[in-house]
């Protein structure tokens, strides 16, 4: 058995066809015969993917090999694609079965590689999202490849353009030490929102970085960006837990990470090495580290709990020691969710539920322990995690992060694997980065989701912040700031789970005569293995397809396959998530769509559509397909404004859901109101 981490993705092997891609070829110099076969869990947690070879008509004898070639080209094949994340040892951990009692042991050689970035694909500009005016700001200019690893053998010669902002150089030439990331420093010299351009016209790539904005109405008080929550090669993930702290801080600039391993591998030398981790790369004001871990029982115990304490000298309350070896400390451990609760309660800690492979009970739920839940990660998007836990009169705010297992902590990419998004950023709203604001605000709710760009949101309810609690004896009025990445489509003013107010800023706007989008969505079941997939087709009767642009999809695993004046294909996996196709038309007004896909089939006349978007529902975990013919313009990349509500008796919470152009999106926390 030659066993792979859980979270390589690696291509499958395959063992029949020479010709074809992943071609694995099995040869012994014996007498015996073989067959391989590939199993994604033969192996013992974390080496679980695992291509197992049979031996048999004989067995091997003293002196006799086996040579296994992953991507054998000999016949034909294009060979097999690697890992497509960088690691410093991806290791093929080799067992064997001796004597046919099912018990492996593991040979002590195991070959190792380095997997290294492919050359630079694009660009990547990252700034602060909130600066006063002559304040020295660092400016990040990073190269990635593909797959989303920095490149670290770039060396192209970018411009700088940030109207605006002084300091900046017109041109810089990367060198080998920068390793494919490069910081500026500048300065804000007015008020307003700036953004910086970033171009390489040889590499044929530009950005625009996400906005600094020097303080405005409402957007007095600083944002931090995190990302609390992933793991690394102690647990099921890539890399070392240090590789991880480091990459967070220097490659994606987060200001603030948390490390969530399953505490049923962490041993005692992981989590002291966990802490040593957290009191040195905790910088105030550069860099934040919440000491954590994953809490991982399972769904019936109350599911998987991240857990952060304020200081780095608190003990691990685990949900067992399944994978620890050394079983003295298992009187430690708390199981069911209720027991950790108690242990929590009264200490500088919080538990955020989240759904991984074990999505969290929400019935369970202690509101001195549970301040707010994971609504979206690389895993997809769980809002249905906040709306269940209003219904339930949770009062709970929103976080999202990476739950990532690539060693990419703050810019996680989802590979080619099981991980179906783009993994997401939590903002949290402080005045200052330091351990005791950054773990306030959490506890607060003063905080919010987003995809993973870096949309600035401030949500105020009579004047109250996301988060707060507020009595009110009649009307209420919201108001609602977004300065985003992208142009924002619209501003969903939700209460509970009902929406009440669409902001749309290209309401009044005609239609486009040439503009549809189609979008697909949703997830299979709520649990693990939840991706829809959505490989298909589109064809248009009555127009010519001029353009066809892919919407929000989140690797180069998916995309448009084929596109032509009649029709598009396209390979997809959702996981709650979105992905689409933006259509430029000849003349939609006398058009037909017919859409063809395992969840839907359906067709429509796009000139019988409006300005809201005909949705086709799908079934399973709220898959469906939505076409809209676009209004015509550009839509804002900043939107600010106001709207009242009487709200009916009892107890209520407002929240937003912002949707960029680009398919990003954004989640405030409620603040909730008792009438």
């Amino acid at each position: 058995m030659i066993s792979w981490r859980f979270a390589t993705d690696w291509s499958r092997p395959q063992f029949d066809d020479p010709g074809a891609p992943d071609y694995c070829s099995l040869a012994t110099d014996g007498r015996a015969s073989l067959h391989g076969r590939f199993d994604t869990k033969a192996g013992m947690r974390p080496w679980r993917k695992s291509t197992v070879i049979d031996v048999f008509d004989d067995g091997l004898h003293a002196g006799e090999t086996i040579t296994v070639t992953f991507g054998d080209t000999c016949g034909g094949s294009p060979g097999s694609r690697a890992q497509t994340f960088c690691e410093d040892t991806f290791e093929w951990r080799v067992q064997v079965n001796p004597f046919a009692t099912g018990e492996f042991i593991l040979l002590p050689d195991r070959p190792e590689i380095e997997i290294v970035s492919g050359p630079a694909a694009r660009l990547v500009s990252i700034v602060p999202s909130r600066a006063n005016t002559a304040e020295p700001v660092e400016v990040v200019v990073k190269a990635e490849d593909e797959w989303g690893n920095p490149a670290r053998g770039y060396e192209g010669t970018v411009r700088l353009e940030a109207p605006g902002l002084d300091g900046l150089p017109e041109a810089y030439t990367f060198a080998p030490e920068d390793r494919g990331v490069r910081r500026f420093m500048a300065e804000a010299v007015e008020v307003g929102e700036h953004r910086v351009t970033v171009s390489d016209q040889a590499l044929g790539a530009s950005v625009v970085s996400n906005p600094l904005v020097a303080p405005l109405e409402m957007l007095t008080t600083r944002v931090y960006w995190a990302d609390l929550h992933g793991q690394s090669e102690e647990t099921v993930g890539s890399n070392t837990a240090e590789d991880y702290h480091r990459f967070a801080r220097d490659d994606a600039a987060l200001d603030a990470v948390g490390h969530q391993g399953n505490d049923f591998q962490v041993t005692a030398e992981n989590w002291a090495e966990l802490q040593r981790l957290a009191r040195e790369y905790t910088q105030p004001g550069r860099f934040v580290v919440l000491l954590g871990y994953e809490w991982s029982g399972n769904t019936a115990g109350g599911g998987d709990h991240n857990v952060y304490y304020l200081r780095a000298d608190e003990p691990i309350f685990r949900s067992c020691h399944a994978l620890i070896p050394d079983k003295s400390t298992a009187d430690s451990d708390r199981y069911p969710i209720e027991r950790l609760y108690e242990e929590l309660r009264g200490r500088e800690a919080i538990a955020i539920p989240h759904v991984g492979g074990r999505r969290a009970d929400l019935s369970r739920h202690d509101p001195e322990v549970v301040p707010l839940v994971e609504i979206y990660s690389a895993w997809g998007l769980f809002e249905w995690m906040l709306t269940e836990s209003l219904a339930l009169g949770h009062r709970v705010g929103v976080v999202a992060g990476s739950d990532g297992h690539k060693g990419r902590p703050g810019a996680s990419h989802p590979g080619a694997s099981q991980f179906g998004a783009y993994g997401g950023l939590t903002g949290i709203i402080a005045e200052e980065l330091t351990p005791e604001a950054i773990f306030a605000a959490l506890r607060a709710r003063s905080c919010y989701a987003t995809t993973g760009p870096r949309i600035v949101l401030r949500v105020q309810l009579n004047g109250a912040p996301m988060g707060s609690e507020i009595a009110a004896d009649g009307p209420v009025t919201l108001a609602v700031s977004v300065v985003g990445t992208a142009g924002i489509r619209s501003v969903e003013v939700l209460r509970g789970d009902e929406v009440v107010h669409v902001h749309g800023p290209l309401a009044g706007a005609p239609l486009s005569d040439d503009l549809v989008r189609v979008v697909w969505s949703g997830a299979r079941i709520l649990g693990r293995d939840r991706a829809t997939v959505w490989d298909g087709r589109l064809e248009v009767e009555g127009a010519t397809i001029e353009e066809a642009r892919a919407y929000a999809f989140d690797g180069p695993q998916e995309g448009l396959t084929e596109v032509s004046a009649s029709h598009v294909a396209w390979r997809s996996i959702t996981t709650g998530d979105e992905d689409g196709v933006t259509l430029r038309l000849s003349d939609a007004n006398g058009a037909r769509l017919r859409f063809e896909s395992g969840p839907a089939e359906f067709d429509c006349a796009l000139g019988e559509l409006g300005g809201e978007p005909m949705v086709v529902e799908a079934g399973a975990i709220d898959q469906r397909v939505a076409v809209q013919r676009l209004p015509a313009g550009e839509p804002p990349p900043s939107v600010t404004f106001t709207w009242s509500d009487d709200p009916p008796p009892g107890a209520g919470a407002y929240w937003v859901r912002v949707t960029q152009d680009d398919g990003a999106h954004a989640w405030s926390s409620p603040v909730f109101v008792e009438r």
